[in-house]
């Protein structure tokens, strides 16, 4: 992803809405607190990315979820890519 890690973590509440985070280290735990779901994200920075004098920040994440259905699932990530989405011309 094309985000510093602080801008990650900075983003990362909107994106994932009622549900709640904990971090330790490189380990996101992410939970709902009604719902049997858990989202493992392992978050790992990236050495910048360089395009000429531009350079863009990116970390890693990968996605590990637990007691989601696929429909579950597709409904998290929709809601979480567009919370990240960045605009662009």
């Amino acid at each position: 992803m094309g985000y510093s890690e602080r801008d990650f973590y900075r983003t990362l509440p909107s994106a994932i809405g009622e549900y709640r985070y904990a971090r330790e280290g490189q380990l996101v735990t992410i939970t709902h607190p009604d719902k049997n779901h858990v989202l493992l994200l392992n978050v790992a920075p990236l050495p910048d990315r360089v395009l000429g004098s531009i350079r863009i920040a990116r970390v890693e994440v990968s996605f590990t979820f637990e007691n989601f259905s696929t429909a579950e699932r597709n409904l998290f990530m929709a809601g979480f890519e567009l919370r990240f989405q960045r605009g662009g011309g």
